[in-house]
């Protein structure tokens, strides 16, 4: 696949289809000189794992992912050499996401135009000071997709900016004026938590926590849009790729979803002249008959031993039946723990019919039965071996963040009720002899994440920190994902702006360091945070 001339310029539609074809015949024939049937179309193959694909490519998609690479450079570094040089051409009186292609654009430009297709499905803006989001015509009002208010706004509402919504000087909501204009995006407004201090508004790429675009997304993006929603909704990621099994059998269980199986059904809605019917019983063969109703292979099922079976005469399609696994418990007596047993049953029903059909041997139900827990008990124990902790005699060196000697440690926690949005905050000091010197908590409503809450607390303890004079501070959260994001300087289109607000105050320190401790070590702020929480909701009991 020419995957850098695609990332440089949109290649001509018809070298797609043969590149495209070129991969089809390799994937589904055994030999460039024998070609065989093609299970699954290829629109089907080229969505994502998640949406029911195996993730491959289409190569026109593809191509604008690619390109878009270059239209997001375009957008988040104007400065750049090659940014000015193609704005100043071709963007005169316009921004670069909303000009207009020119009558005889160059090729290249036409592609950029192409990647820019791409990003208008992910872009959104985050909030610094709100004074570049028009409230009705941006997608601003979620930090996971695109979500814009819906209007029309009346006409003295047509002008409307984000900072319109926020007091003036002040990073708290204006909610008389949200009820006025979006009496209906009340509680999405109030997640969004505005920064402190000063930050411009910035378009960031939503299908990447970091908000920064990447090709993989921007591919998924393009395809799920452009699919047919499936009806009714499959979990495609719970039920069969987040199956801890084989990955053999993860492929079987696709295969299974997707009538991707030789049956004698399938084969006949094709048109090939075979014998249609069960070996077994006599009756039509399709993927439900083989797995579960064909009477064999209830005595096989008869014999698993689990709760929760799934019921023939409940089950009429293969999204029921992938759907009800879920449910199915293993007993001790297949000496199974987390590993689900029915992959293994699955495919061991469908390869003793395929003995029986080309090779004609016969297994009782009760070999079959035998061999699918065997099985799945060898995996089992394999993986069991693999994870097990290799003990390592070297002294490695410790990954924390070397400590300030002789300054004060600063402990953070918080706890978050998921139901109604709220959260407590709270922190200690200690000194370096580990005695506490201070403690406080405060709380809040409507905050959409455990990450959020966390961060919050980081950043309420450092602002009275500083108000108390501390200058020279080790800070310590059982958070390991804030802690990377502080210490990685890395970013998240959820916490942007708090994050921002953190470093900023972090640079009024003569020296701090951010280290990440173990909960048990730090169950005294813990205590402290849901403290603040029970208090809170019980003052508040709807949570406002």
């Amino acid at each position: 696949m020419p995957s850098y001339t695609m990332s440089c310029f949109k290649i001509p539609l018809s070298l797609s289809k043969q590149i495209q074809s070129a991969l089809t015949r390799f994937w589904w024939d055994s030999k460039p000189d024998k070609k065989k049937l093609c299970w699954v179309s290829w629109d089907r193959l080229t969505l994502p794992k998640s949406a029911g694909g195996l993730g491959f490519r289409e190569i026109e998609t593809f191509n604008d992912a690619l390109l878009a690479k270059l239209s997001w450079r375009i957008l988040s570094e104007p400065h750049s050499l090659l940014a000015q040089t193609l704005l100043g051409k071709y963007c005169h009186s316009s921004s670069f996401m909303e000009c207009k292609p020119p009558s005889a654009p160059s090729h290249g430009w036409r592609g950029i135009l192409a990647g820019r297709e791409v990003l208008r499905r992910g872009l959104g803006w985050v909030i610094g000071d709100g004074a570049d989001i028009p409230v009705w015509n941006s997608s601003w009002l979620s930090t996971e997709k695109p979500v814009a208010p819906i209007g029309p706004p009346n006409e003295n509402q047509t002008h409307l900016r984000v900072k319109d919504l926020l007091y003036q000087h002040s990073s708290r909501w204006n909610l008389a004026a949200i009820r006025l204009h979006l009496p209906q995006y009340e509680d999405s407004i109030r997640k969004l938590i505005p920064n402190d201090f000063e930050m411009k508004d910035e378009l960031v790429w939503l299908p990447e926590k970091s908000g920064v675009y990447s090709t993989k997304t921007g591919y998924a993006l393009s395809k799920v849009n452009t699919a047919i929603p499936e009806v009714p909704p499959f979990n495609w990621n719970q039920c069969i790729w987040n199956v801890k099994t084989l990955p053999k059998l993860k492929n079987f269980l696709w295969k299974m979803k997707t009538r991707a199986l030789p049956v004698g059904e399938t084969l006949a809605m094709r048109g090939i002249a075979v014998d249609n019917s069960c070996k077994r019983c006599g009756a039509m063969e399709d993927e439900l008959h083989i797995l579960l109703h064909c009477p064999f292979a209830n005595r096989v099922w008869e014999q698993i031993a689990v709760l929760q079976k799934p019921d023939p005469s409940t089950t009429s399609s293969m999204s029921l039946l992938l759907q009800s696994n879920k449910r199915m418990i293993n007993l001790p007596p297949t000496g199974l723990a987390t590993t689900p047993l029915y992959p293994w049953v699955y495919w061991n029903l469908w390869t003793s019919r395929n003995q029986l059909l080309f090779e004609n041997k016969k297994y009782t139900e009760q070999e079959v039965a035998t061999k699918a827990t065997r099985d799945a008990r060898l995996w089992h124990l394999a993986q069991e071996e693999k994870a097990r902790p290799r003990v390592n005699h070297l002294t490695s060196k410790s990954r924390m963040v070397p400590l300030i000697p002789s300054a004060l440690s600063c402990f953070v926690a918080a706890a978050w009720d998921m139901m109604s949005d709220t959260c407590g905050l709270g922190w200690t000091l200690r000194d370096e002899s580990g005695c506490y010197l201070h403690q406080n908590s405060t709380s809040r409503s409507c905050v959409g994440s455990a990450l959020a809450v966390e961060t919050l607390a980081m950043k309420a303890a450092l602002m009275e920190a500083l108000s108390s004079g501390i200058r020279v501070l080790n800070c310590f959260s059982d958070s390991k994902n804030l802690i990377t994001l502080l210490t990685a300087n890395g970013n998240s289109v959820e916490l942007q702006g708090i994050l921002h607000d953190i470093r900023v105050l972090s640079s009024s320190f003569i020296s701090i360091f951010f280290n990440f401790v173990p909960r048990l070590e730090n169950v005294v702020a813990d205590s402290i945070a849901k403290s603040a929480l029970y208090r809170f909701q019980s003052a508040h009991p709807l949570g406002e």
